[in-house]
């Protein structure tokens, strides 16, 4: 039996624990006691005599009463139970209170109210985390955090504040001073918003590449009276990040214990403003939890109030009011603080409650007049404690989240702003229909209560609906296999684990791995799943659980491995806690874009009736629209001169006003030599210039006098009419007026579109007339165009001296943040390595003896070494022995041939009991799954290089979601990098794919030995792959009854190893998730770090360019810059809700541009958008409820022939502008407008939902080709689909090398742009006469308006005609001749000639777009062209004659062999020539000079040494003859040189050096390695630098050189016993073995320690093992299995045995370490 013990008589280290020895904590010469930090800081404890005592309990090996968790420095209740708050006296401290029976400083006993050891597990459904295994619980260090790691402050270090620099014996005083211990952290979750506040408190570390500063050198600033005033004249976004940075001075002005009254008003002034801040949430979080344990809410303020109550009623009134004012103040500060830490400030409130109430009864009694809203604030803040306090007694309020509030619902059910914007149980799971209300189209909105209702509900159901549908269609599901299982509504991934935490500047992002068997056809890269910001779901029980979370990332590569990146919120982060490791989840993606939903649902949900805009219109309907508020202020006067030209905007000072003529409305500016056109009354359109001074049509002129003079401007564009035009007009009137509506806070004009593209284009057009002195920033998502890529906000934020001219607040907290979130980065880093890494290998025995010690006392026999490493070789795991599986390391223990020694690879057990163990373990363990669960993704796109470039949808969309900062691929990247190294470090197997070399190559030595066979060494690995892979594990009290490891049966033993990983798992993921939680409050910081800084950039600007989606999530930015004018582009595109929540209430003038005929708004859910109206826009529902617009009336862009098309079946009127009518005729064709009808059938296509028409596809890029041949350039060609599915059909079959250049779209993706030539498929041709959207009116304006010069398009007119739209557009074809079977093209050099094409094949009669005629053409050569009719190239300037030339071109007559458009040339023709030099012949070129050519014949001149030259004639003769002489030499010799060499020896007098090899044999035996020159012929020898290989007294051959003599034998002992290998070198003495001797079989055991003479007796049975032969072995039992066996060696063994004398017993168990000579 194998023994159990580990080693014995280390000696303990310094540094006890996981932790690694301190890099930057420790300083100076001291030596401390304790745990080590992961960081390097040591565990800073504040009773010397209790750590040092602690320190010597770890050194004796002992077991504390305290436990420790090592790998985070965290120490629980170092100095017993924490104890209850001391300042809970006072005035909170009232009679009966819940603190006021406890002694002062009593520690908490079990059974007490907050006690923390009373075992409860609380309610499991309400909990967010469970860490019942938790292996600590944070204390409270002097400054209120959690002691979770807490560094000593070294001498060279300074304190984090003034109250750290006092004497030890204060900070013990205070250690348990004005804070409440910390909750159980056993019974659900950890209170993680506690430890995420732990930066706080944490000691000033010196920055990286920074040195220490001196303890006295602290920048802190004073809050004074005078400070305060400053900081309340600031916005209250500015005063939360003021009060939040560090160094700020407001912990030392909370802590004051004396302080005046005036200074107590302004402070509470200071914080209410900081509490109304709607954005910077976070960092107002942040700053109230020092207001929270401060002196000024616990001291202070009690006793203002009482004072305050006390001599209110003897005030005048206006000081009486405003005392009455500080009363609300003081409750709403109340409110805030209980809303941000229900669970740490619920005592406190409650308390201070009591006395508020007893105030204002007693001032109400006495006569003072108190408003209602001052009792209402103290009714709510009432019923918020009594609501917490009763969740507190439940067990079910533990940390300090905002998860409390939801299970409030029930208490307003009405109230949207207390819906969860993500999906709930409730939710997925409801059978009931939803209460939605219709958007209402015919009639006004009851209010804006109901108005912003109505659309949140609607736009949730949105998203929640399909999510819903397809989660029920899923558990309804009857199919036999869920895998083949159909699913409308969502898409499915099974098998998902997850992976670990990878830390980002967006946050912390999980990597989820899915299994990918069904996606083997999938293409990733145009396939719509997983993009960002999709919505997915997590569940494990039929979701009744589920957890949600966004794609945070998209890596193509990473989907092909079934990988993908999410991000969870903070509660559903914490529903992780509650999950094993291992669990497999299903997980189920949502087809709606979550993200957009998410900020335009909270913005909904944030805004207030007061914050909405514009009422009287947007609820009310009202017709009569006022002119905008900034108007009035100056008088109406307007200057219209920039819209009379198109220069640039001048540079003008914004206070300089145009002096006005009082006789007319023109003014002339006496500044200026220019003439300047301004209108001394905007309101009256009389005073305005002609539309041909401005440059537009009536309805231009229209629009542009609507947009100008009302607060509120709607202008319907329908194709071509220049709505960009007409829009850019007005940006530029208004950035000319720009001193009549900016502010002296800035406020810009905002330019909102739906698409990235059109907001670039839109964009660049400002660019152009912008004055250089005007800012123009782009916000969002990438951007094409170079000049708008530098005015980005990222770009102009990330600009050298931007950060240095903020102010020193903002830089110290970046500074700060920054270094803390590093810092935390390293730690989840490190611990998630940990976690990853056990899913890749094996891990050593060392990581997880803290949870095999715990569950069976006993450990696998190894103690561990210092540092938390092991000291043993990684081929030495017992982890690997004990699962059987030792055979797989790099040095794995087999026998190899020829050993003469047994001590040279003695081994503790041999190579049979290997074979015999893997054989055991592969026959044991179950048959491995032999389908590989890690499945390629195969594509099948063919020659991708020849692949038309089109833009895939998939790439669309994730560009038009991704913003500024959302890429986060490099940050993964770079993190998982930085985690592959840390990996292995844990690990004593790492599982591979393939063999790695060098065990192949150590197994050479071995292959007649006893070892495993390579097949079974590849199963083996296998077998530890899928044990791996495996999540079922041993029930713990199963495990806590097994004390003998080694007798467990090899399959238990896994079972056994998955329980001790889960605990592992456990335990990390419990680390990682409290460093998540405080990770995440700095991202959050930081983002409202950036958010300010943005606010800085946009408020300098002019003009903002934002989609809507970007504006819904920079929502809070807009909220404080106040943009008073915005202009919503593509508006009738745009859902309702989001223009609402982009809206604040600064916003005095909202202009509308877009076409409600064309595209809607895109919804999720058909029934919502037909049903409820959804899909109507704010653009469409003001016009359907007559609020004035103006329509532009004349199209710019269409040919009569496709206008017509419009008018009037979707447009009534629309007049065509005088240019179309000059639209030449399309070459090669009849007609400029055609519909080819057919009625070939679709196909469906699975992945997308989509169709595509193979006959329409090859149609169409035959006639793409014909309108080329034309000669039309291919970027005036586009070809528009109206399914995504024949757009991959035609980047199929349309090569690149052909067709570059051509636009390739489908029509949703193509509003707003246009091109001469339109060919268009509509695709849908079948049998159920389904049309699918092309009945939609909208989407058949979009695609009949795009063409300028001609449109041609093919579909299945007579399946269409069933719709009443196409039926009114086939009637206009039909009549003007523009609809049939077949397109006639008309040659352009034969106009007779004319080719009807219905097919493909048809446009073979006319392959180069001419006809059939040969061309004929005489060429200026003399041939005549030999292609067929073609309209290009008519006077053949590019044509090649492809005709032999017949040209001569020498005087011998030789004719040209090239063909007769290349260049001749000179005459090649070889010809024979004499030389004139020498006489000889040679062939030559006929054109060749033969003064320059070499002859070639070999020279036949003799050099001076008597041999020919080897060169030819025509060159110089050689002067190194290179040929081959032998030598005769001295000794005896020859050596063969050149002739060259030889002469120069000779003439330099010089001897030729014999270098033959001496091979004379030395005094050592050794061969001598010198030459005969170096030897001198054998007189004399060199030295024998030969090995020595002289075998020593161990056995092991002498490795020094032969004249060097032995030495001590330097190789590691290989004496080895049951339990360990010698540590010691070979020379020296081994130690004696102390564990018990391992000797013993199953008959007889040895009862001494291993290094004793044992007392166990021979055992006469014979061994039971089989050899590798199959036959029994003949050795006995307990001895090593001999080598050779009784029928295969009979003869040899026979032979030996009768050699051998009988063998005495042994005296020790050293006989291990001996090999028989059957061996």
């Amino acid at each position: 039996m194998f023994g159990r013990g580990g080693q014995r008589g280390v000696r303990p280290t310094q540094h006890q624990g996981h932790g690694r020895p301190s890099s930057r904590g420790s300083h100076g010469k001291e030596k401390h006691q304790g745990t080590c930090a992961p960081s390097g800081h040591f565990q800073n404890r504040q009773r010397g005599g209790r750590s040092q005592s602690r320190g010597r309990e770890v050194e004796a090996g002992g077991s504390s009463l305290w436990r420790r968790e090592h790998s985070t420095g965290m120490a629980v209740f170092q100095h017993g139970p924490p104890r209850v708050s001391e300042d809970l006296r006072g005035p909170y401290n009232l009679p009966g209170g819940p603190v006021h029976s406890q002694e002062r400083g009593r520690p908490l006993r079990a059974g007490d109210q907050f006690s923390y050891n009373d075992g409860r597990r609380g309610n499991r459904n309400k909990s967010l985390g469970r860490l019942e295994n938790f292996p600590f619980q944070p204390m409270r260090n002097p400054s209120g955090a959690p002691a979770i790691s807490v560094p000593r402050t070294p001498g060279n270090r300074r304190p984090p504040n003034a109250t750290n620099n006092r004497n030890a014996t204060k900070n013990e005083d205070s250690s348990h001073r004005g804070q409440l211990g910390p909750s159980n952290r056993t019974l659900s979750q950890p209170n993680l918003f506690e430890l995420s506040h732990r930066l706080q408190s944490r000691e000033h570390r010196p920055r990286r590449g920074e040195t220490p500063q001196d303890p006295d050198h602290k920048p802190t600033h004073r809050l004074d009276f005078r400070s305060l005033e400053k900081i309340l004249q600031m916005e209250p976004s500015e005063v939360v990040m003021k009060l939040a940075a560090p160094g700020s001075g407001l912990k030392e002005l909370l802590d004051k214990k004396d302080t005046t009254d005036n200074l107590t008003h302004i402070t509470l002034d200071v914080l209410s403003k900081a509490c109304s801040s709607r954005t910077n949430r976070h960092n107002l979080q942040h700053l109230l939890s020092e207001v929270k344990d401060s002196q000024f809410l616990k001291g202070t303020i009690p006793m203002f109030v009482m004072t305050l109550g006390a001599t209110i009623g003897t005030n005048d009134q206006d000081s009486r009011d405003q005392n009455i004012a500080r009363f609300k103040q003081i409750i709403d500060l109340h409110i805030t603080v209980l809303s941000m830490f229900p669970s740490s400030t619920v005592i406190d409130v409650s308390l201070a409650v009591v006395l508020l109430e007893k105030e204002l009864t007693h001032l109400k009694k006495v006569g003072v007049t108190i408003e209602e809203d001052v009792y209402k604030n103290l009714e709510k803040l009432q019923n918020m404690a009594a609501h917490l306090q009763e969740k507190k007694q439940d067990g079910t309020l533990r940390s300090d989240t905002y998860s409390f509030l939801l299970g409030r619902q029930e208490e307003s059910v009405g109230d949207f702003r207390l819906m969860s914007v993500f999906p709930t149980y409730e939710d997925v799971h409801t059978t009931e229909l939803p209460f939605l209300r219709p958007n209402i189209v015919g009639e006004k909105f009851k209010d804006g209560e109901t108005y912003l209702d109505t659309h949140f509900r609607l736009l949730r159901e949105d998203f929640i609906k399909p999510l819903r549908d397809g989660i029920s269609q899923l558990l309804h599901f009857k199919g036999k296999d869920l895998r083949q299982g159909r699913f409308d509504d969502i898409r499915i991934y099974f098998n998902a684990q997850i992976l670990a935490p990878v830390c980002t500047p967006k946050g912390i992002l999980y990597q989820f791995e899915f299994d990918i068997k069904n996606f083997k056809s999938i293409n990733w890269e145009s396939s719509k799943r997983l993009l960002f910001g999709a919505l997915v779901c997590l569940s494990m029980d039929n979701f009744q659980t589920i957890i949600f979370a966004t794609v945070a990332n998209r890596d193509v590569k990473d989907l092909q491995k079934g990988v993908t990146t999410l991000f969870f919120t903070e509660e559903n982060r914490m529903k992780l806690a509650d999950m094993s490791p291992n669990d497999v989840f299903l997980m189920v993606e949502s087809m709606a874009f979550f993200e957009a939903y998410h900020h335009v649902l909270e913005g909904l949900q944030e805004m207030s009736i007061e914050d909405l805009p514009m009422q009287r219109y947007i609820v009310s309907c009202e017709e009569d629209i006022s002119p905008p508020r900034y108007l009035s202020a100056h008088g109406g006067s307007y200057s219209l001169q920039t819209l009379m030209n198109d220069q640039r905007l001048r540079n003008q000072p914004s206070d300089q006003r145009k002096r006005m003529c009082p006789q007319s409305a023109i003014t002339v500016d006496s500044e200026d030599t220019q003439r300047k056109q301004t209108v001394r009354n905007i309101l009256n359109y009389s005073d305005w210039p002609s539309k041909e001074q401005l440059g537009l049509d009536d309805s231009q002129m229209k629009a542009v006098q609507l947009a100008l003079s009302k607060e509120l401007a709607i202008i319907q564009g329908p194709p071509g009419t220049g709505k960009t035009f007409v829009g850019l007009k007005i940006v530029k009137a208004l950035l000319d007026n720009a001193d009549m509506w900016r502010s002296t806070a800035g406020s810009p004009i905002l330019v909102v579109c739906y698409t990235n593209h059109a907001l670039d284009q839109f964009l660049e057009g400002i660019l152009k007339f912008m004055s250089k002195s005007s800012v123009l920033v782009r916000v969002g998502g990438r951007s094409t165009n170079a000049a708008l890529k530098e005015l980005s906000l990222s770009n102009l934020r990330n600009q050298r001296m931007f950060r240095q001219n903020l102010p020193g607040y903002l830089r110290a907290m970046f500074a700060e943040l920054k270094e803390d979130r590093e810092i935390l980065e390293d730690k989840i880093e490190n611990l998630a390595a940990m976690f990853e890494s056990s899913a890749k290998g094996v891990l050593r025995e060392s990581v997880l003896e803290e949870y095999i010690l715990s569950l069976h006392g006993v450990t696998l026999g190894r103690q561990l070494g210092s540092g938390g490493r092991p000291c043993i070789k990684k081929a030495q795991s017992l982890m690997m022995d004990w699962l059987g599986i030792s055979m797989l390391t790099h040095s794995s223990r087999k026998m190899g041939r020829d050993e003469q020694v047994s001590r040279e690879e003695a081994s503790w057990t041999n190579s049979a009991d290997d074979l015999a163990r893997v054989t055991e373990v592969l026959s044991v363990l179950e048959p491995l799954d032999k389908e590989d669960s890690a499945s390629d993704v195969t594509e099948g796109d063919g020659d991708v290089a020849d692949l038309l470039q089109v833009t895939e949808e998939a790439e669309q969309m994730q560009a038009e979601r991704i913003m500024e900062g959302d890429d986060m691929q490099k940050h993964i990247h770079s993190a998982l990098k930085r985690r592959e190294a840390r990996e292995r470090e844990d690990l004593a197997f790492v599982s591979k794919d393939n063999d790695e070399p060098e065990e192949e190559e150590g197994e050479q030595d071995g292959d007649e030995g006893w070892e495993i066979t390579r097949e079974m060494k590849k199963k083996l690995k296998n077998v530890v792959k899928q044990e791996l892979k495996k999540t079922d594990h041993m029930l713990e009290e199963d495990a806590e009854q097994i004390t003998d490891l080694w007798a467990l049966p090899y399959k238990q033993r896994w079972h056994l190893y998955r329980l001790w990983l889960s605990k592992y798992h456990r335990n990390i993921r419990t680390r990682i998730l409290i460093h998540e939680n405080e990770y995440q409050s700095i991202v959050h910081r930081l983002d409202e770090l950036r958010r300010q800084e943005d606010e800085t950039v946009l408020r300098s600007a002019s003009v903002i360019g934002m989609t809507t989606t970007c504006a819904a999530r920079c929502r809070r930015v807009l909220q404080d810059i106040q943009p008073r004018i915005v202009v919503v582009e593509e508006a009738a595109e745009v859902l309702e809700a989001h223009i609402i929540a982009m809206l604040t209430s600064a916003c005095q003038h909202l202009i509308l541009i877009g076409d409600h005929q064309q595209l809607r708004p895109s919804t999720a859910v058909y029934e919502l958008a037909r049903n409820f109206n959804l899909e109507v826009s704010l653009f469409e529902r003001l016009i359907r409820m007559d609020v004035p617009y103006v329509r532009l009336d004349y199209q710019h862009r269409m040919r009569p022939e496709i206008a017509q098309l419009l008018t009037p079946h979707i447009y009534d009127k629309l007049e065509n502008h005088s240019s179309v009518h000059l639209y030449e005729d399309i070459k090669g064709a009849t007609t400029n407008v055609f519909f080819v009808d057919h009625e070939h059938l679709e196909e469906n296509i699975q992945e997308g939902h989509s169709h595509q028409n193979m006959h329409e596809a090859t149609f169409v890029k035959a006639l793409c080709h014909y309108l080329m041949c034309q000669g039309y350039k291919p970027s005036q060609i586009t070809i528009l689909t109206t399914y995504n599915g024949q757009l991959f059909c035609l980047k199929k079959i349309m090569p690149k090398s052909t067709f570059q250049g051509v636009n390739l779209c489908v029509v949703d993706r193509y509003q707003g742009e246009e091109n001469d030539i339109v060919i268009l498929s509509l695709v849908r041709s079948n049998k159920e006469r389904r049309v699918g959207f092309l009945k939609i009116p909208n989407r058949v304006c979009v695609a009949l308006s795009r063409a300028r010069k001609a449109l041609f398009c093919i579909s299945n007119m007579t399946m269409l005609s069933s719709v009443p739209l196409w039926s009114k557009i086939m009637a206009v074809l039909s009549r003007n001749q523009q609809i049939g079977k077949a397109l006639m093209l008309r040659c352009e050099n034969h106009p007779a000639t004319i080719t009807e094409v219905s097919k493909q094949e048809d446009f073979l009669k006319v392959p180069l777009g001419g006809c059939g005629v040969p061309c004929e053409y005489r060429l200026d050569c003399g041939h005549v062209c030999t292609r067929l009719c073609h309209p290009t190239d008519s006077d053949h300037k590019l044509f090649k004659c492809t005709k032999p030339c017949s040209k001569t071109l020498c005087q011998d007559g030789h004719r040209c062999p090239k063909k007769c458009s290349e260049e001749c040339g000179e005459c090649q023709v070889i010809v024979t020539r004499t030389m004139p030099k020498c006489g000889h012949e040679q062939e030559v070129p006929c054109s060749h000079s033969l003064d320059s050519f070499i002859c070639q014949v070999p020279c036949n001149k003799m050099l001076q040494c008597g041999h020919l030259c080897v060169r030819g004639c025509g060159e110089s003769c050689t002067r190194n003859c290179p040929q081959r002489v032998t030598v005769p030499l001295d000794c005896g010799h020859q050596r063969v040189m050149q002739c060259h060499v030889k002469q120069e020896v000779d003439n330099n007098q010089e001897q030729v050096k014999c270098w033959k090899k001496c091979d004379a044999e030395l005094e050592c035996g050794h061969i001598c390695l010198g030459s005969c020159f170096q030897c001198a012929g054998g007189s004399m020898h060199l030295p024998c630098a030969s090995p020595c290989n002289t075998q020593m007294i161990c056995f092991h051959r002498c490795q020094q050189k032969c004249q060097q003599g032995c030495m001590p034998c330097s190789k590691p002992c290989q004496t080895q016993c049951y339990h360990r290998k010698c540590p010691k070198l070979c020379s020296e003495a081994c130690p004696p073995c102390t564990d018990p001797c391992g000797w013993r079989c199953k008959h007889h055991e040895c009862t001494r320690l291993c290094h004793e003479p044992c007392d166990r007796p021979p055992c006469n049975v014979a061994c039971y093992r089989k050899l590798k032969c199959g036959h029994s072995c003949i050795g006995m039992c307990g001895e090593p299995c001999p080598n050779k066996c009784r029928v295969c060696n009979a003869d040899e063994v026979l032979k030996l045995f009768s050699a051998v004398r009988p063998t005495p017993r042994p005296a020790s168990c050293s006989w291990l370490t001996a090999t028989t000579s059957l061996r």
